[in-house]
């Protein structure tokens, strides 16, 4: 008996032993920017067993999303609002756990998109407050027209710009212009249109302007800043700074990414999530080469550049004075003819 279970016992570890060196290994993969996709991305992999590491070329993760304290408090540089504040956006979870509140900033369908029309104070060029009655009657203008660019882009296979249609509705329609102060205040929600798009309404399309699809709930904008969410999902991540790719060799039995410094990372898998102007530069050599669609698809995605500006007053009164001056100088853009 007690020979024999020495016997089994023997052969149970020998089992083991064999079963563990044929053990396949776990998949690997590398991803390549450390914005909110790769970041998301390569927490997903590990969590599904993946061995992974993250390689970014600046001296920081967050790509869009950065966060500076430099005030004492949180300020968002780049991406702020979260779309669509409700349980279906993937975001929302982490958002709860966290207990980071929202500053919401509007309701669903508003005409200024991220903002209702309470959130604002416009003034003439002689620093006069426009009465909020006419900013939302110009408000309602705005919204025909675009109804009537609707109407416009069936019309005709051939698309053409916001600004375009905007211009031929008013043909069209002169009972919808404006003037004067009014005039400014339209001027005003085209320009709030294009901060939405972070182009000018001659690059936005009358065609596909709309057909964005955003998540109910509104927008709000995240008071403390979105670092504290880039950072609890980049917790337990390889992630390497300072590694700039410059190239991407894919073969039979997985991928090899070259950075800039020469070293190479192999890998069974890249997610590429390097932002747009980055493929559009050309900065990263592709072997093989992307597909034709694809560097076709690269090629005419327009890419929009919004600045952001802050400014910290200790004093109530002064911001007053700078909102004054701001939205003076907005309403006397020539944007609609």
């Amino acid at each position: 008996m007690e020979n024999r279970c020495d016997i089994n016992g023997v052969k149970k570890a020998s089992y083991y032993l064999n079963a563990e060196e044929q053990r396949p290994r776990s998949p690997s993969a590398i991803v390549i920017g450390g914005g909110f996709a790769g970041i998301a991305a390569a927490y997903a992999l590990k969590n599904a067993s993946f061995k992974v590491v993250l390689l970014e070329s600046r001296d920081r993760i967050g790509g869009r999303v950065y966060t500076d304290y430099s005030f004492g408090f949180p300020v968002d540089m780049g991406a702020a609002w979260l779309h669509g504040v409700c349980k279906e956006n993937p975001l929302a979870p982490w958002i709860g756990r966290l207990g980071l509140p929202i500053y919401r900033t509007s309701g669903d369908n508003s005409v200024l998109f991220d903002h209702d029309l309470e959130s604002y104070a416009l003034f003439d060029a002689d620093g006069r407050q426009v009465p909020q009655e006419l900013v939302q009657k110009v408000g309602e203008v705005f919204e025909s027209i675009l109804e009537e660019t609707d109407k416009l882009r069936h019309e005709t296979s051939e698309d053409m710009s916001i600004a375009q249609a905007i211009t031929l509705v008013l043909e069209r329609h002169p009972d919808l212009r404006q003037e004067g102060v009014a005039n400014n205040v339209l001027q005003w929600y085209l320009c709030r249109m294009e901060g939405w798009f972070a182009t000018d309404a001659n690059n936005i399309s009358v065609k596909n302007w709309d057909k964005e699809v955003l998540l109910p709930g509104g927008h709000g904008l995240m008071v403390r800043g979105y670092r504290p969410v880039i950072n609890t999902l980049a917790k337990g991540l390889d992630i390497r700074l300072h590694h700039q790719v410059t190239k991407i060799v894919r073969g039979k039995k997985g991928v090899e990414v070259t950075v800039s410094s020469g070293k190479a990372f192999f890998a069974d898998a890249a997610i590429i999530t390097v932002p747009l102007g980055v493929l559009k530069a050309k900065s990263i050599k592709f072997e093989p080469r992307l597909p034709e669609w694809k560097e076709e698809a690269i090629d005419g995605i327009g890419v929009g550049t919004e600045n952001k500006i802050v400014l910290h007053f200790n004093k109530v009164a002064s911001l007053m004075i700078l909102r004054k001056c701001l939205t003076r100088l907005l309403l006397n853009l020539p944007l609609v003819s």
